[in-house]
């Protein structure tokens, strides 16, 4: 969507097909057959969603597949999930329930542990059933209380930004289209289509921080900080995150080099003229990318590297399961070898292993006893001793040890990104192993409703 203009959207009324079709415009989709997810809990923010996808879906010939997570957290939550689905069969939407069970030897509390069950479980079913894209519900007041939940709990800038319409995972999008529409124009939206829905009653509980500043911002527009301004100031921090985020992605078009072999390499000629806060953001994607890992480093870390990195020749350091070395201009980037699992071999599967190398075992490979690790030091200098050619590999020193190596028992098979297989294996192996991270180095920057 075009900047500001949320602004110019209606604050109440019903939300009709033409403005949520603008609001839509701000995703692009496969140009294949197009197939579309949307979690639905019963409650009205997704019903409405709901409805309102249903019928832009079937406007682009389309096809909509509806979702609902049953946590079991409350007694009745087995009858909510089944009503949603009858209410969706009455209008033809096709709709699935998935339950999740509460790990009793997990950490965290359970609504956090909910939350990430209900997005994993989500994940798994959209890769099941072929959906690039899956819609959620949050809406304006969603934003706005994130918003304040933020800045009391010191969030940056970027935090203080909100969520965006757009957020990638691996393989996944997942889409916020009603970001800019209050919850009272989706009430009124299913009151004019004679739509029903749930009400949750753990909204209510005093006992959620989201609850009570919901309950607190009536009180904040009468001390004059209307809803209206903080959606104002939560717009312009999104704006800014988009700009920097673009700015970044525009550095590492240039400059960051991602390597077949999963390290990385960054130019860095000409130090002096790099902005040192483009330069903390890249590195911070660089990381998250060669490192595997599921969250970004503090900015605060990164920031003590970036200062580490300029005005010396030389530097060494280690951030997010990744060492950073600086030579010659260049930054080199590679997964420490601690924390890297084995991994049995399996006939006929396929894993991301580390988060990073995407592995694939033919369905005939039947051999035993066959691991999945590091090739280490050790592994490496093994390797050295059978096949002294291989010391002229393009491949750096610091970036050889975390490779993916095949072993049986102590000895090495294959270390595909060094060109190496053992001769008696090259008949027989039916194994394929590639660099692709679950942190793509460019995704969609951030997106303001």
């Amino acid at each position: 969507m075009s900047d500001g203009r949320s602004e110019l959207l209606p604050l109440d009324g019903p939300l009709y097909g033409e403005e949520f079709t603008d609001l839509m415009s701000a995703f692009t989709f496969p140009g294949t057959s197009l197939r579309v997810g949307v979690a639905v809990s019963g409650g009205a923010d997704s019903m409405a969603l709901c409805l309102l996808l249903k019928e832009w879906v079937l406007s682009q010939g389309g096809e909509l597949l509806a979702v609902t997570v049953d946590h079991g957290l409350r007694p009745e939550s087995e009858f909510e999930a089944k009503w949603v689905a009858a209410r969706l069969a009455a209008e033809g939407i096709e709709h699935h329930i998935l339950t999740w069970k509460k790990d009793p030897e997990a950490t965290g509390s359970t609504q956090v542990q909910a939350r990430d069950g209900r997005y994993k479980a989500i994940a798994t079913w959209c890769e099941k059933n072929k959906i690039s894209d899956i819609a959620l519900a949050h809406h304006l007041d969603d934003q706005i209380e994130t918003f304040l939940m933020r800045l009391i709990r010191h969030s940056g800038a970027d935090g203080l930004a909100g969520m965006s319409m757009l957020r990638q995972d691996g393989g996944l999008n997942f889409i916020r289209p009603l970001l800019a529409i209050p919850k009272d124009r989706l009430l009124a939206t299913l009151r004019d289509r004679g739509w029903g829905w749930i009400e949750e009653p753990s909204n209510h509980k005093d006992s959620y921080l989201r609850n009570r500043l919901r309950q607190r911002i009536p009180d904040l527009a009468r001390q004059g900080l209307r809803r209206e301004t903080l959606a104002r100031i939560n717009h312009s921090l999104g704006r800014i995150r988009k700009n920097l985020e673009e700015r970044t992605d525009s550095f590492i078009n240039q400059r960051v080099v991602v390597n077949p072999a999963g390290f990385a390499e960054i130019d860095f000629s000409e130090s002096a003229k790099i902005n040192p806060d483009i330069l903390s953001r890249a590195l911070e994607k660089v990381l998250l990318t060669i490192g595997g890992g599921n969250y970004s480093p503090r900015s605060s870390k990164t920031g003590r590297l970036v200062a580490g990195l300029l005005g010396i020749t030389e530097f060494k350091a280690t951030l997010a399961g990744c060492q950073i070395v600086l030579f010659n201009d260049k930054i080199t980037v590679v997964r420490e070898t601690r924390k890297l699992s084995d991994v049995s071999l399996k006939s006929g599967s396929d894993f991301l292993w580390d988060n990073r190398f995407y592995v694939h075992i033919h369905k005939a490979m039947t051999d035993k006893g066959l691991v999945l690790k590091a090739l280490g030091e050790k592994g490496w200098q093994q390797l050295c001793q059978e096949s002294p050619q291989l010391k002229a590999t393009t491949v750096p020193i610091v970036a050889r040890y975390s490779l993916p190596a095949i072993f049986l028992g102590d000895k090495i098979i294959t270390v595909p990104h060094l060109e190496y297989l053992d001769p008696a294996w090259i008949e027989k192996l039916r194994i394929k192993i590639r660099f692709n991270p679950k942190n793509k180095l460019i995704q969609h920057s951030f997106t303001v409703a």
